[in-house]
């Protein structure tokens, strides 16, 4: 019989909101390692029921091991099909639609962050585009009132420029490694000085506080974990336990191939084996991490996560699969990626492992679910709050409002309740793709409703047997239909969901 992949977890769970803080020695370390536009393809873990020719195409050892030795998650998303606010939706707890931090963010005006067309005929609500900012209750907060020193390394992208939540250290973090208020980096290159100049971009983009690393032949996603790995062991040094968010800037654009990895993919036309090598830069990362736990002997006390923050990229940046097949087929058997309603734009990898399977040697209690056990039911980026307070032993607030939920029983083999998911992008995103248009959507069970905007039109599929999403039954299953519907106008209700406006009049679009 293979060893329980995680122990304890149930009476972490049943603790945090039963009990006092736990003492300091017996609080896991958390890793939340986050990949930016990964696809639920983009790794040779299978996420599908089968291995498919996408997971032959790209080499991720590290990711296989937590896998291996953890929990897949196969049904898990994220909060919304673009960056910013899956990651507030992890720092809060909140859905997107409730925060209304609904957009990516960089500049503090809503003219110039929408980012629709001019000759768009919908134009966004007035959405909360300044992003977190302090006063905001925030997962990292919690921990480190808990006794954790919080790290964050990468991509922060939670406040807006010229605003306070611009700088992670405003929003709970104790160490900032390169965050600040853009969502990509200038360049992957030391020799760059990680900064845009050398593409005539301006320095809104220039990755900060790296200079130590200007002018040297590295790359940006093995400099932020040489950081990282230093920064875990000061905290191990001052005997105290930590949490990191790992944030990667990898695989956002702009697709600048790894040298220590592009050599592997020949067979790939260039812009495809650059983007197959940032993958496997980012597996060397999560490794990288796994031996300096074990160099700190922290391994069996250590969670990771792992989790992306949108579906992957397709439309535009991108070369031909590997099948051939051209652009916008880039998460199959999933439709269309980042910035659409469609399940490529919101299904994620998702991870979750003890660094050492062996776990927390504190408590010896075993969960009913062997190493590499599939979980199939869904989860959302939402839930991540919840669950990572749970397994530090902290409780939330008891005014701030949560919409995730832990997810810890799932790892003990017991369901979670029947519940609504839901996804809300009141906007334009990016290039005119497939299903990129302004949308609401609902998952109850099988079933997924979407409603886009701009012509007031529904969507209904049943995922179990349509994963692609191409046969909608609006026509075939009234009942279903009427059911789903109510759904989604009562979830919109529940949030607090903002409609986009006409940008002729600046009159609310109809509610579904």
């Amino acid at each position: 019989m293979k060893y329980a992949a995680l122990v304890s977890i149930v009476l972490l769970c049943i603790a945090s909101t039963s009990t006092p803080d736990r003492p300091q020695a017996e609080q896991p370390n958390i890793i939340l390692f986050i990949v930016d536009d990964m696809g639920w393809q983009d790794t040779s873990v299978p996420f599908h029921t089968s291995v498919t020719p996408l997971n032959r195409t790209y080499h991720t050892p590290n990711m296989e091991r937590l896998a291996a030795q953890g929990i897949v998650f196969t049904n898990a998303y994220a909060a919304s099909p673009v960056c910013t606010p899956t990651r507030a939706s992890i720092m809060t707890g909140q859905h997107p639609a409730r925060t209304r931090i609904t957009n990516w963010t960089l500049r503090n005006s809503r003219e110039a962050q929408d980012t629709g067309p001019k000759a768009y005929p919908l134009r966004s609500p007035d959405w909360r585009f300044e992003g977190l900012q302090p006063g905001d209750v925030t997962l990292p907060a919690l921990l480190k009132s808990a006794g954790y020193r919080t790290i964050h390394a990468g991509k922060a992208h939670w406040g807006a420029l010229e605003t306070a939540g611009a700088d992670p250290l405003t929003l709970g973090y104790d160490v900032n490694i390169a965050g600040h208020a853009a969502g990509a980096p200038g360049s992957y290159y030391g020799e760059h000085n990680f900064s845009a100049s050398f593409r005539g971009r301006n320095g809104v983009w220039d990755v900060p506080g790296l200079e130590a690393y200007h002018q040297r032949d590295i790359n940006l996603t093995e400099v932020l974990t040489i950081e990282a790995n230093r920064a875990m062991g000061d905290a191990v040094a001052e005997g105290k336990p930590f949490f990191l968010n790992m944030a990667h800037y990898g695989v956002h654009t702009p697709i600048m191939a790894d040298s220590q990895y592009v050599e592997r993919y020949p067979h790939l036309d260039e812009r495809e084996a650059a983007y197959a090598s940032m993958i496997e830069a980012m597996d060397a990362s999560l490794g990288g991490l796994l031996h300096q736990l074990e160099a700190l002997d922290v391994a069996r006390n250590t969670m990771i996560i792992f989790f992306s923050d949108n579906g992957g990229l397709s439309a535009h940046a991108r070369g031909i699969t590997t099948a051939g097949l051209g652009k916008n087929m880039h998460n199959l058997p999933l439709r269309s990626g980042k910035g659409a309603a469609y399940e490529g734009g919101t299904r994620v990898p998702m991870l979750m492992s003890w660094a050492r399977p062996d776990g927390r040697a504190a408590v010896q209690i075993e969960l009913s679910l062997e190493a590499g056990s599939r979980i199939v039911t869904p989860v959302i980026s939402d839930d991540l709050f919840s669950t990572m307070l749970a397994i530090a032993g902290t409780a939330k607030p008891e005014d701030h409002h949560v919409d995730g939920v832990s997810i810890l029983p799932l790892l003990h083999g017991e369901a979670i309740g029947d519940r609504v998911l839901g996804w809300h992008y009141p906007h334009k995103w990016g290039p005119f793709e497939d299903g990129t248009d302004p949308f609401t959507a609902v998952r109850k069970g099988d079933w997924k409703l979407i409603y886009f905007y701009p012509d007031q039109r529904y969507e209904l599929y049943n995922l179990a047997a349509d994963l692609s999403e191409t046969a909608d039954q609006r026509w075939k299953e009234l009942e279903v239909f009427a059911d789903m519907k109510q759904a989604l106008r009562t979830w919109m209700e529940e949030t607090g969901a903002q409609v986009p406006e006409l940008r002729a009049t600046g009159e609310a679009v109809a509610m579904p």
